[in-house]
C-alpha cells in the first residue's frame, strides 16, 4: 500500500524541468592550445601573433600552412631549450645585440613590404618592447646552445681540406673565382675561414641532434588546427 502515494507523487511532480542554459552567444573563445611540451604549452595567440608580424623570413616557396607549422616548430623547440637554460641561472644578452637584431627586422619588413616596422606592430597588436623581449629571449637560447655544444666539436686538417676542395671551391666558382690555388698553397686567411665555415657547419649539426635529443626525451604533443 505504501507504493501508491509514492506513484501519485510522480505523476503531480510532472515531468523533470530542463536545467536552463546560458546561450551559446554567452560563451567565447580566449584562446586554444597549439602544442604541449611536457608540461608547458604554446598557445594558439603565441603563433597567429607572429606570423601576422612575420617574425621569421618567410622561405621562397613557402605556403602559409607551411610557414604557421614552422613558426610552431621554432616556439617548440625554444620552449625545449629554453628547460635547459633555466638550470643554469640564464643569460643575459648585450643590449646592443638585441638592437642590431630589431634593426635586422625593421629593415627586412620595409623590404618586404614597404612599410615601417611600426605599423606592422600595430596590426599585428604586438608593442616594439615584445618584439625586443623575443629577440633577447632568442640571442640566449641560442648562445646558450652554442656556448654548451662548441667545446664538443673537433675540427681536423682533413675535414678542412675536404671542405677547401668541395663546397669552398664550388662557391668560388659561383661567385666568378675561375682559378682557386691548391689548399697547400692556399693563403693563411683563407684556410682559417674555411675553417671556420667547417666548425660551424658542424656545431650547426650537433645543436640539432641534441634538441631532437631533447624532443626524444619530452612528451610533444601539436595540436592540429
Amino acid at each position: 500500500m505504501a507504493v501508491v502515494p509514492f506513484l501519485v507523487a510522480l505523476v503531480l511532480a510532472g515531468p523533470p524541468v530542463p536545467v536552463s542554459r546560458p546561450p551559446d552567444s554567452s560563451y567565447r573563445v580566449l584562446d586554444r592550445i597549439a602544442a604541449t611540451v611536457g608540461d608547458e604549452i604554446v598557445l594558439e595567440s603565441q603563433v597567429e601573433r607572429l606570423v601576422r608580424l612575420r617574425y621569421r623570413e618567410k622561405l621562397a616557396g613557402e605556403s602559409e600552412s607551411a610557414y604557421r607549422d614552422r613558426i610552431l616548430d621554432e616556439l617548440v623547440v625554444d620552449l625545449l631549450r629554453e628547460r635547459q637554460l633555466r638550470q643554469t641561472g640564464g643569460l643575459d644578452p648585450l643590449p646592443a645585440l638585441v638592437d642590431e637584431a630589431y634593426q635586422s627586422l625593421a629593415a627586412r619588413t620595409l623590404r618586404e613590404t614597404g612599410r615601417p616596422l611600426a605599423e606592422r606592430l600595430a596590426e599585428a597588436g604586438v608593442k616594439e618592447s615584445e618584439v625586443r623581449t623575443w629577440i633577447r629571449h632568442g640571442i640566449a637560447l641560442d648562445t646558450y646552445a652554442r656556448e654548451r655544444l662548441a667545446p664538443q666539436v673537433k675540427v681536423t686538417d682533413q675535414d678542412v681540406k675536404e671542405y677547401y676542395d668541395g663546397p669552398f671551391r664550388e662557391e668560388a666558382a659561383r661567385a666568378g673565382l675561375e682559378k682557386v690555388p691548391d689548399f697547400e698553397n692556399a693563403p693563411l686567411d683563407v684556410k682559417d675561414r674555411a675553417r671556420d665555415a667547417v666548425r660551424e657547419r658542424k656545431l650547426n649539426v650537433a645543436i640539432a641532434e641534441w634538441t631532437q635529443k631533447l624532443r626524444d626525451g619530452t612528451r610533444v604533443v601539436i595540436y592540429r588546427r
